[in-house]
């Protein structure tokens, strides 16, 4: 099977039934059950049980492991790892991320890999050009150049939207959280717009100015 996978689970969509929900709680592990029972609201008790299970079956199916026989844990990064069986490399990595409507997995032969996921809406107490002033200064020049082109604000939203999980992504991958200053990453989107469904592989990553990706 290939080790380059992409996953994208509508969690919205999935009702389980009472049973369906307590066959799903038997795959996961005792403490992964324990933190997704303590959620108060039914819809982030899904997200992070499809977030779960994504992993499993994703290990499952390309280490040809029984669900039974995995075990996962956090690295010192707080980065999800397969604890049991032993991956025999380290050019295959996998990460996972759900909001919204949407829990989402990204796997592939590197060594490090980051996947976010946003719903392209704003939905905060303050007008969208106020909530751009608090964001910006975690932008680039160039990047908020590029949100900011001419457009409608949906159009607005999904560019900072899609620069934002860029930039998540990225702290995900090298498990340092939000520790690091954004401003320091900076993404340029050669394909301007990203139409549904599409694909695209040339958007360019500097760090501190230097080209990385």
């Amino acid at each position: 099977m290939t080790r380059s996978l992409r996953w994208a689970f509508n969690v919205r969509a999935w009702k389980p039934t009472r049973e369906e929900w307590l066959c799903a709680l038997q795959c996961v592990q005792p403490e992964e059950k324990e933190r997704i029972n303590k959620f108060v609201f039914t819809k982030d008790a899904k997200a992070s049980m499809i977030g779960r299970l994504l992993l499993r079956k994703c290990i499952s199916e390309i280490m040809d492991v029984p669900y039974d026989e995995l075990r996962f844990g956090r690295d010192e990064n707080n980065r999800p790892v397969v604890t049991r069986p032993e991956i025999p490399d380290h050019s295959f990595d996998f990460n996972v991320s759900h909001q919204g409507d949407f829990a989402v997995l990204a796997a592939d032969e590197y060594p490090r890999v980051g996947v976010d996921v946003m719903k392209t809406e704003y939905s905060g107490g303050k007008t969208i050009r106020e909530f751009f002033a608090v964001m910006q200064r975690q932008f680039t020049t160039s990047e908020w150049n590029f949100i900011e082109q001419p457009g409608t604000e949906s159009e607005l939203l999904r560019r900072f939207y899609r620069l934002w999980c860029l930039k998540e992504s990225y702290v995900k991958a090298i498990g340092s959280g939000l520790s690091i200053s954004l401003q320091r990453l900076d993404f340029n989107c050669l394909t301007r717009e990203v139409k549904e469904g599409a694909i695209t592989k040339d958007t360019q990553l500097y760090f501190d100015g230097k080209l990385l990706a």
